[in-house]
C-alpha cells in the first residue's frame, strides 16, 4: 500500500478463475498505476484455483494484497460481492486479472469520483474500442445502445465490469445477483433508478494474451435480462415513484 500504513483511499477486488500467468503482472499493473493507498481482495472460488499458486510469492512482494474465498455464490458475482463485503475504503474499484482493461485510466477516474457516485469506463461510447470482433462485442454493445435510448441511463456500456463505485451506493443498494457478471448490470440498472450519478468515459479494452476466460456470453446475456428489466422502470416513456423504487431496491436496516 501507498504512504506505508496510510488508511486506504481504494479498495480494489479482482475475481479469478486460474489467472496463474496473469496475477503478478496484474498487481505490479496496479501498483504502478494507483496514485492513492489502496487495499486489493483477490477472490476466489475453490482451493485448487492456480491464481493460489502465487499466494506465497505476493505475500512476500505485496502485503496489502489478501487472497479471500467467495462466500457468496460460486463464480463472479458472487466474488465481487465477497469483495465489497470485506472492503474497507470509500472508493471500489473493480478490475480484471485478465490485463484487458486499461489500468492508466485509474487516476483519472479517481478525480471524477467526486461528482458521481459510479464512474464508468466505456468500450462503446465515441472515443472508445475494443480489440475484439463478433458476437462478444456487438451483443453488449447492442444491448448498451438500447438502454440508452430506452432509460437515458448515462453510460453505453453498463455490463463492462471495469468500473468504479461509491461504497456508499454498495452499502445502501440490495444486490441479488449471483451468476456469471450480472452483478455489474445490476449495480449500474439500480443506480440508475435510485438518481445516483454515473459518470462515463471512453476506454481501450484489449484481447488477453494469456490463460482462457471463462466468460459464457449466451448465459450472460440471459441473466443480465431481470436488471435490463428494472432500468427500465426509470426508463423515457414510464417511471416509477422515486419512493416505490427506494422500497424494491435500497437496504433497510432490518434487511
Amino acid at each position: 500500500m501507498k504512504d506505508g500504513g496510510a488508511s486506504p483511499a481504494l479498495s480494489i477486488v479482482i475475481p479469478v478463475y486460474n489467472e496463474r500467468e496473469n496475477i503478478v503482472a496484474t498487481l505490479q499493473a496496479l501498483e504502478e498505476t494507483v496514485p492513492v493507498p489502496h487495499e486489493i481482495f483477490i477472490i476466489y472460488d475453490m482451493d485448487e484455483d492456480t491464481t493460489l499458486e502465487a499466494a506465497a510469492t505476493i505475500a512476500d512482494r505485496w502485503p496489502h494484497v489478501r487472497f479471500i474465498k467467495n462466500g457468496v455464490a460460486r463464480g463472479p458475482s458472487g466474488a465481487l460481492r465477497t469483495g465489497f463485503a470485506h472492503a474497507r475504503a470509500p472508493w471500489v474499484l473493480v478490475a480484471m486479472a485478465d490485463l484487458c482493461d486499461d489500468f492508466t485510466q485509474i487516476p483519472q477516474l479517481l478525480e471524477l469520483a467526486g461528482n458521481a457516485q459510479i464512474v464508468c469506463p466505456s468500450r462503446y461510447c465515441p472515443g472508445g474500442q475494443q480489440e475484439l470482433g463478433g458476437l462478444k462485442v456487438w451483443a453488449p454493445r447492442t444491448a448498451g445502445f438500447l438502454l440508452k435510448f430506452l432509460t437515458g441511463i448515462a453510460t453505453y456500456d453498463p455490463t463492462n465490469s471495469f468500473k468504479l463505485y461509491s461504497i456508499r451506493l454498495l452499502q445502501e443498494i440490495r444486490l441479488k445477483s449471483t451468476v456469471s457478471f450480472s452483478v455489474t448490470l445490476e449495480i449500474v440498472a439500480k443506480a440508475h433508478v435510485l438518481g445516483y450519478t454515473i459518470a462515463e468515459v471512453p476506454t481501450t479494452w484489449r484481447v488477453r494474451k494469456d490463460g482462457k476466460t471463462n466468460f459464457k456470453l449466451w448465459r450472460s446475456l440471459v441473466v443480465y435480462m431481470p436488471w435490463f428489466g428494472v432500468a427500465l422502470l426509470r426508463g423515457r416513456f414510464f417511471r416509477l415513484p422515486r419512493p416505490v423504487l427506494g422500497s424494491m431496491f435500497e437496504l433497510r436496516p432490518d434487511d
